[in-house]
This record gives C-alpha cells, sequence and structure tokens, in this order.
C-alpha cells in the first residue's frame, strides 16, 4: 500500500516538482502537508533510483560539478538529478541541521542550483524546554515562508489535525513494536525503509495512519515465533541488494525486528500546540544530540524487544554511524548483544561491499544460531 502510494508520489514530484517542498528525512512536514504542498526528500527518491539501478549517470553529474566521491551517495543522487535537469525547480527547499551533516551542503547548492528559498532548522543538541521552544519558533517561521512560497495560507486547524493523525499513526506503530517480538513477520527488511519514511516524511498524511494501521492488523495475524534469530538494525537498509534481502527479508532463520530510524522520535504529542510537538519530535528524538543518545535509544530497545543481536549498517559518507560504530558495538556487546559491523553503500550499488558483505552478513547470523545452542 504504502509503496504505491511513494511510487506515484515520486513519479509525479520527476514530472512536475512546481509548488511543491524538497525536504530532508527529519524535518516535521505537517505544515506542507495541512497545506496541502508535495514533499520529496532524497533519501527516498535516491533508493527509488537505485532499485532501478540507473543512479550511476547523477551520481557521475554530481562529481563533475565538485561533489566528493567520499559524500553520501543518496545527496550525490539528489544533486545529479538537480545538476542534470531531470529534478525541475520546486517551490523551496528546508532542511535540519540533523542528523546529516551532507544535507547542510547539499540542500544550500540544491537552492542555489534551481535559485529558490532555502529555509534551515537549527536544532540545538539539549532536549529542554528552550531548546523546543526555540525550534517551534522557527518551524513557525517556516510556516509563513512556505505560505509565501506555495501562494496559500496555512489553515491552524488543518495544522492541528494533521498532528492528531500523527499521533493516532504513532500509537499504531507503538503497539506493532509492543506485539512485534512475539510473532513470525520475515518481510521485514524493505518494509522498514517504508516505516522509516511513514514516521517521517509521511507523520500526519491519513496515508501513514492507515499504513501503521494496517501493520498493527498485520502482525496481530502473524503466526508466533519459533526458532529464527531476532536483529535490531542500525541506519539505512540497503534493499536494492538482493544478496543481502535473501539473508535478511523472507528468510526463516533471521528476522529484522526495527530499524532506529523507524524508533527514533516516538515522543509526546499535543494536537492543541502543533509547533511545539513537531519541535519534540525532532529535538529529543534519538538521532539528535551526541551518539551515546542513539546507542542508548537502541540499547533500550533491544531489551524490550529481546533482540538477539544488533547490526550496524555503516552508509558510505556518513559520518555520524560511522563514528559511533564502534563505541555502540562495545556497547551492546558488554551488554549481551552480539553486534555486526557492515560497511556498504544502501544508495551506490559500486560501492556496495558485495561479496564480502554477504559472507559477513552469514557469518553474523551462523554466530547468533551457535549462542542460541550453547548451554546456559
Amino acid at each position: 500500500y504504502l509503496q504505491s502510494y511513494t511510487a506515484r508520489l515520486l513519479s509525479g514530484m520527476l514530472s512536475d516538482p512546481s509548488g511543491a517542498a524538497v525536504v530532508n528525512l527529519f524535518l516535521p512536514c505537517e505544515i506542507f502537508h495541512a497545506l496541502g504542498v508535495k514533499i520529496m526528500a532524497p533519501e527516498a527518491l535516491a533508493c527509488y533510483i537505485a532499485n532501478t539501478a540507473c543512479e550511476q549517470p547523477f551520481i557521475e553529474a554530481a562529481e563533475e560539478n565538485g561533489a566528493s566521491d567520499t559524500f553520501c551517495s543518496f545527496h550525490r543522487v539528489l544533486l545529479g538529478l538537480a545538476e542534470t535537469g531531470v529534478l525541475k525547480k520546486p517551490a523551496l527547499v528546508a532542511n535540519t541541521t540533523c542528523v546529516c551533516d551532507a544535507n547542510q551542503l547539499s540542500f544550500r547548492q540544491l537552492a542555489d542550483i534551481w535559485k529558490v528559498p532555502q529555509f534551515v532548522v537549527d536544532v540545538p543538541y539539549e532536549t529542554g524546554s528552550e531548546a523546543i521552544s526555540y525550534v517551534a519558533g522557527q518551524l513557525l517561521a517556516l510556516s509563513r515562508m512556505a505560505e509565501e512560497c506555495v501562494h496559500k495560507k496555512l489553515d491552524e486547524n488543518e495544522l492541528k489535525a494533521a498532528v492528531a493523525r500523527s499521533i493516532k499513526s504513532q500509537d499504531y506503530f507503538r503497539r506493532y513494536l509492543a506485539l512485534r517480538p512475539e510473532v513470525h513477520f520475515p518481510e521485514a527488511m524493505t518494509p522498514e525503509l517504508l516505516s522509516a519514511v511513514a514516521n517521517h516524511l509521511y507523520l500526519g498524511l491519513p496515508e501513514s495512519e492507515r499504513y501503521f494501521r494496517m501493520l498493527l492488523e498485520d502482525v496481530k495475524k502473524a503466526p508466533a515465533a519459533g526458532a529464527e534469530k531476532k536483529i535490531i538494525w542500525m541506519h539505512i537498509l540497503p534493499n536494492y541488494q538482493e544478496e543481502l534481502k535473501e539473508i535478511f527479508q523472507g528468510n526463516e532463520r533471521i528476522e529484522v525486528l526495527a530499524s532506529d530510524l523507524t524508533y527514533d522520535s516516538l515522543v509526546h504529542m499535543d494536537p492543541e500546540k502543533p509547533y511545539e510537538s513537531m519541535a519534540r519530535r525532532i529535538v529529543a528524538g534519538s538521532m539528535n544530540g551526541p551518539g551515546s543518545r542513539r546507542i542508548s535509544r537502541t540499547l533500550d530497545i533491544a531489551r524490550r524487544m529481546k533482540a538477539d543481536g544488533i547490526l550496524i549498517f555503516c552508509q558510505w559518507g556518513c559520518k555520524q554511524t560511522q563514528g559511533i560504530a564502534l563505541a555502540a558495538k562495545r556497547t551492546f556487546e558488554e551488554n549481551g548483544f552480539p553486534t555486526l559491523i557492515l560497511d556498504g553503500d544502501a544508495c551506490d550499488r559500486s560501492n556496495s561491499g558485495g561479496a564480502q558483505a554477504v559472507t559477513r552478513a552469514n557469518a553474523f547470523v551462523e554466530e547468533l544460531e551457535l549462542r542460541a545452542a550453547r548451554p546456559l
């Protein structure tokens, strides 16, 4: 259901992005949903480009125009789409300063290429009320800028309704997470990517609320868990790699319980305070602030979901994930969770890790199985 909606949204953006907004994954988008403005994020579009195996011309175009080959491939694809004119200019671009360093460079360059306004939401590391108020004020300013760019007036009641749908969506998702460890639910790799999009970009849309309701209904009907091993996945999932999908999706031996891109911002929200609620999601989210916050949140989820192990996927060019990988592995293993650090690229197949990644992933599955077979 959600894949079909996403495909229609992205194809529509490619054919006619006028009046739309290009945003990063962690920007709250209820403002745009309430305005009826279509959104597009590099993380979503680049995944689709990679799955059609046509990312290389856009990566090359970005590098020919100054992007480093060490720059995140998701953003190189987006820059290449803009440089080649395949993705024409939207109404505006908007991004946060968390969690990704790349978007602070790519979005500025996109605004320059397209000659459109850019809004940057500065997100402090602190999680207190002052930080939330600071970000809420910026989101209010973003709504005023968006009104000017798309020539529409924001209905505050529509915004409150969008936040109310976000609350329902996350309530369904919390209930899904509570049931997930007890069932056999192997189709989890591609859906985890869709859940990450639904729990960020699409929050506030009826489509997101329906998706999470359907997900909860599916897990309620799933059979009881068996002997399969269950893992938490940190960071993006390279779902274009068929060899890895054969291991982690539809496999009777191992399942992905959840990824930290989906449970990072499950916080209290109040529809009567929409700006504060959206601000709290990014300020208090585990992706914001020091890496220890993200590690601690994942350790808590692994315990509550009774995971057998944790996989850390170090996306090429993502300094945040690469920078905390060793500290995260040490913390997880000290607390009883075998951990695999897997280097790769979720967008650029020329830098995917290939056979070595598959060999290490298979060895990790065997390690989890052997560990379970040892007497206590």
